[in-house]
This record gives C-alpha cells, sequence and structure tokens, in this order.
C-alpha cells in the first residue's frame, strides 16, 4: 500500500476521508500519521505539588517518572484551585468563568442558600449567571469536538464533573444535565463519573451505602448509579481498562486519537488495593515534618527548585500562637498511627495510578504507537485537605478500616501541607502557590531523550491551543461551524515544548498577565509581582476589608514567604487595577461576605 504523507500545512478535514480509506492496516505506523500525533492528557485528582517521584517525592512512581526521562517538566504550570473550574479550562481553552464553570457546584449552592448577595438575592436557582452554570455554555466549543471534527477519534474515561446544572424544582439544588454529558460534548466514547467524588471501588453488598456510593456514572447515554458497577470496579484500574478498550476498538482504521484519563486518585474518599497500601507500611511513622523535608531536598537535587529556594514554613499550630492543625510532636501516639496510615493510603493511590498510567503507555508501544503519541500529565488542582463528608480522621478513627471498601476518610492539613511542599496551603485558596501549582510534564511525539525543564508559567487553557497546534487543527476565531463561539484565550506553547535549547523561546511576552478569582479570593502574576488575596483556614471574616492583599516577588519567593506589600503599595495600586478589569472581562461575581476558609475542626 502507498504510504500518504500529510504536511502540517495541509488541512485535517481535507485529508480525514484519506486517512479512513488508505490506513485501514497500519495499525498507528504510517508516515501520515506522524504528521497527527496522537494526544493523551492524564490528569490526576487533587494531587499536590511534591507527590510524584519526578517531584521529589518518596512516594514510587516509576512509570511517570520514565516519562521524564523521554521528556520535560513543567515547574510552573497552573490550574484553577479546585476540580471542575480546571476541567472547564482544559476542555475550553479559556478562563473558568467563560466556561461556565467557575465554582464547585457544591460552593454555588452554599452561596444560593445562605443569600450571599448577589446570589439568592438578585438571581436565584433558576436564573444562575452564565459564569456560574455549572457547564460549559453552547458558546464554547471543546478539545474534543475540535479534534474529533478534524478526523480524531475522541476518547475518555474518568470524572466529568462539566454537567451540572441548578433549579428550583422539584427541589432548589444541583441537577446532572444529559445535553453536557461527555458523549455530548465531542467524545465519541466515555466512561465517566458525572459527580465531583465517588467511592473508588464498587459499594460493597450488604454494607450501608455511604455518600460516595450514591454517585452517578455515564458510558455514553447510558447513565447508571454506583450500585450497578461491576463488582470488581476499582477506579484506576476501571478507567485505564475501559480507555484501553475503546482505543483498540478502533485502533485498525489508522485514525489518530486523542483519549483523557480523567484519574479520581487521589481524591478522597481515600481508599486503596490491600496489596498496595501494604507496600507503603511504616514509610510515614516518621511525620509530617520529616517528609516534607526530605521532599524538599529532593526537589532541590532534582533542580525543580533552586538549592536557596525558601520554602512556605507552613502555618504555626496553636500550641505554637498560630491557626494551623497540630505538628507532630504534638500528636499522641494513636493520632500518629491514624495520620500514618490515612497517609499510606494515600501514596497507594498515587502509586496504583501510576502502575496504570504504564499499562496505557506499555500498551502503546506494543502497538507501535507510543512514538507518534503526545502524552500530558498534571493534577487538576492543589492538594486537598478534605474532609470528606463526615469523615475527618480523629483518634478514634479504627485503622484498619482506612482504606478498604466504603471507608470515606481524608488525610487532614497537615499532609496537604506536604503535598503541597514547598509552596503555601492548597486546594481553593486560590491566592496560594499550593492551590494552583500542580505536577505537570510532558512527552511530545518521537521524543526520547529528556530535554531541560521548562521553568516559564503555563496555564492549564493553554493546553488546548498546543494540541491543536501539534495537530495541524487551525483555531477557531470568533466562530465556529457558523456559529459565534467564545475566544480560545489560551495560547500554543508548542514552541517552547519543541525545543531542546536550555533556554527555549518565550512562552509569554513581557508584561503579560496571569489571574484567576475563585470565591472572591485570586492572584494576578505580572513583571515578576504576585497580588494574593486569602483567606486563611477556619477563618471566617466579615467583609472583604478584612483580607488585605499581599504581594510577593513571585520570581524570588515563590514560597511566599515575605509579605511586600507594605513597602510597595504603588505596586499594589497598579497590579489591583489590572485584577478589576480582568474581573470585569471574564463576568466575575464577587459575593458580598467572604466565605470562610475550609475546615473541618473534628479532624487532625
Amino acid at each position: 500500500m502507498k504510504s500518504i504523507v500529510l504536511h502540517r500545512a495541509i488541512p485535517a478535514a481535507a485529508v480525514v476521508a484519506a486517512l479512513a480509506g488508505s490506513l485501514a492496516a497500519c495499525g498507528g505506523s504510517d508516515d501520515a500519521e506522524q504528521a497527527r500525533p496522537n494526544i493523551l492528557v492524564l490528569v490526576a485528582d487533587d494531587m499536590g505539588y511534591s507527590d510524584i517521584g519526578a517531584f521529589g517525592s518518596e512516594i514510587s512512581t516509576p512509570n511517570l517518572d520514565a516519562l521524564v526521562r523521554e521528556g520535560r517538566v513543567l515547574t510552573r504550570f497552573y490550574t484553577a484551585p479546585a476540580c471542575s473550574p480546571t476541567r472547564g479550562m482544559l476542555m475550553s481553552g479559556t478562563d473558568s468563568h467563560r466556561a461556565g464553570v467557575s465554582l464547585l457546584e457544591n460552593n454555588t449552592l452554599a452561596l444560593l442558600n445562605s443569600k450571599n448577595a448577589p446570589f439568592g438575592v438578585d438571581f436565584g436557582f433558576d436564573n444562575v449567571p452564565e459564569a456560574y452554570a455549572g457547564h460549559m455554555p453552547d458558546n464554547v466549543v471543546t478539545m474534543p469536538q475540535l479534534l474529533k471534527d478534524a478526523g480524531y477519534h475522541t476518547y475518555m474515561a474518568g470524572k466529568w464533573h462539566l454537567a451540572y446544572e441548578f433549579k428550583s424544582t422539584p427541589t432548589p439544588g444541583s441537577y446532572f444535565l444529559p445535553s453536557h454529558y461527555p458523549n455530548k460534548k465531542g467524545f465519541e466514547h466515555s466512561y465517566a463519573l458525572l459527580s465531583g467524588a465517588g467511592a473508588h471501588f464498587a459499594p460493597v453488598p450488604g454494607k450501608p451505602l455511604s455518600t460516595y456510593d450514591r454517585v452517578t456514572y455515564t458510558e455514553d447515554d447510558v447513565e447508571f448509579p454506583a450500585t450497578s458497577l461491576p463488582a470488581n470496579f476499582y477506579s484506576s484500574i476501571s478507567y485505564t481498562d475501559k480507555l484501553l478498550s475503546y482505543i483498540e476498538r478502533d485502533r485498525a482504521d489508522g485514525k489518530p486519537f486523542f483519549a483523557y484519563a480523567a484519574f479520581t486518585a487521589p481524591h478522597w474518599p481515600l481508599q486503596a488495593p490491600d496489596a498496595d497500601i501494604a507496600a507503603q507500611k511504616g514509610r510515614y511513622d516518621e511525620g509530617y515534618d520529616v517528609i516534607r523535608a526530605r521532599r524538599i531536598a529532593r526537589m532541590k537535587q532534582l533542580g525543580i527548585i533552586p538549592a536557596n529556594f525558601a520554602e512556605n514554613p507552613g502555618l504555626a499550630s496553636v500550641a505554637a500562637g498560630g491557626t494551623g492543625k497540630k505538628r507532630w510532636s504534638e500528636l499522641t501516639d494513636q493520632e500518629k498511627a491514624v495520620q500514618a496510615r490515612t497517609m499510606e493510603v494515600y501514596a497507594a493511590m498515587v502509586s496504583n495510578m501510576d502502575a496504570n498510567i504504564g499499562r496505557i503507555v506499555q500498551y502503546l508501544k506494543d502497538k507501535g504507537m507510543y512514538d507518534n503519541t503526545v502524552i500530558f500529565f498534571m493534577s487538576d488542582n492543589g492538594s486537598d485537605s478534605g474532609p470528606a463528608a463526615g469523615a475527618a480522621a480523629t483518634a478514634a478513627s479504627p485503622l484498619a478500616d482506612i482504606g478498604r471498601a466504603g471507608s470515606t476518610y481524608s488525610y487532614g492539613e497537615r499532609w496537604a501541607e506536604v503535598s503541597a511542599s514547598p509552596f503555601r496551603l492548597w486546594k481553593t485558596f486560590t491566592g496560594a502557590e499550593g492551590s494552583v501549582s500542580v505536577p505537570a510534564l510532558i512527552k511530545m511525539p518521537r521524543q526520547r531523550d529528556a530535554r531541560p525543564q521548562l521553568q516559564a508559567a503555563v496555564e492549564v487553557k493553554d493546553l488546548l491551543p498546543t494540541f491543536l497546534d501539534l495537530a495541524g487543527v487551525k483555531k477557531p476565531d470568533g466562530s465556529y461551524q457558523g456559529k459565534t463561539i467564545k475566544p480560545i484565550t489560551g495560547i500554543s506553547v508548542r514552541a517552547a515544548l519543541e525545543s531542546t535549547s536550555a533556554t527555549p523561546p518565550a512562552v509569554r511576552p513581557a508584561n503579560s498577565v496571569l489571574a484567576l478569582e475563585y470565591l472572591g479570593q485570586g492572584y494576578l502574576i505580572r513583571d515578576g509581582w504576585k497580588l494574593s488575596s486569602v483567606v486563611p483556614p477556619g477563618q471566617a471574616p466579615t467583609s472583604f476589608a478584612n483580607v488585605p492583599w499581599q504581594l510577593y516577588n513571585i520570581d524570588s519567593d515563590r514560597g511566599e514567604t515575605q509579605n511586600l506589600a507594605g513597602a510597595h503599595p504603588e505596586v499594589v495600586t497598579d497590579l489591583l487595577a489590572q485584577y478589576n478589569r480582568y474581573l470585569a472581562d471574564n463576568a466575575v461575581i464577587t459575593p458580598a461576605r467572604p466565605i470562610a476558609g475550609k475546615r473541618d475542626a473534628s479532624a487532625l
């Protein structure tokens, strides 16, 4: 059979028919496909910056580490501070507000129910503004839709979290919206958790169902409850099984694919197979401070952070005059045992996820598809202290239950602090680096050697235009298929990712702005400065006037240890004016009252 060679200058749509007819038996190795790489996106759920080996962790992640040896680490990759906003930005290539998912659905519900004006006052459940709708509006074009229209197969397995709507009937609340399930947004085949969190095992017959056993899934058009999951279901294994089955089903036609593995590990409830938990036994008995110090030292050794990096010291405990949870030395022996066990389960979940990533990579190698696949890995936001509903780990928690099917534990603030090393705070604390800075790595097509770290700031919304660029698909501008659409505001970083230089091309022009808002908190980065707003854990200010803006030199103090707002009020004023423009440009609605910083007082 004569090869059809496709060059990047040829529009992808013009060759779809030729690919379908002429590459049927090629199994992904034809020269034609080399111009159109497969795209594999791997997303971890609520995993912190330092939780994989390539970013300093003691957790065994050999498969991700191997990708780094044939790829590149991105040391300043920014997401939103929570799950669904990040996923909306990933799928749409634009800000979370423009993508319609600026908040987790439970946050929007809380604002409406508490009548935190204008939420619940100027608008209610039946007329929530588009930026807070819980799903992507119809004038947002998605990554799978664009790639599918360009001749790609499109598959996903895992957490979707982008199909909520708010209604007052039958009772005021959030509901799933079938018109926004994955298969309606561009995925040919999908096996998806619709809810924001779910148990990792199937419900155990005869045992009471937890909140996380009462979640909803869909496979393509078929919606089903968790009680219908197969008995041997485990999230990372089962999602991988499904994704590989989808790829294999169509492999013979030779078309490239976009595959989205949206793992739910290591999101609470913490659950893992017994063997994976046993492999972590005793690893965390030395406690938070020792593990955190080792990770930071390893990160410096790997060059993830510079040798002179000043890490954030974390929250001082109450005993030390601060507001943080107990330090390891302040815990009782029983409390230490519980906390060590929760972290063992968390590590087991990360390790198990890595093993399943290894299954995907090995499949691609076995089928001759690996070289022509771009593989991108990231977490959807920073580490999460939890707690899962009603699942705070306390001294009374039975050790043997933590991590088993039916258990509903989270690992708490101090382990979240370790996961977020070397940064400040964790998930939903938007202005802090630990909330939005995540581990990220990429292996480009036909890349076989490690390339220098990319230390420039890259945002999750940049991935869509980057993948379109690699696939030879023109980014739509203003309209698509005769319909006006919201602009894709991310930028392609292909040139920097393809560079082999120690000083790759600039990702963004000088004076570029990175900004984000969530629940009235936010940040803006420009010219090495970071303006930051954070309501600390457990605090409940009555007014945003009591949430002072902080200022950091983000180039020299990414650990956010020295607030320079008092020394440079003129910079604060300048950046705040630009931040307010960002709010206006993205239809951000600031609630009248700040939301208390997330905390469960009963948790360790």
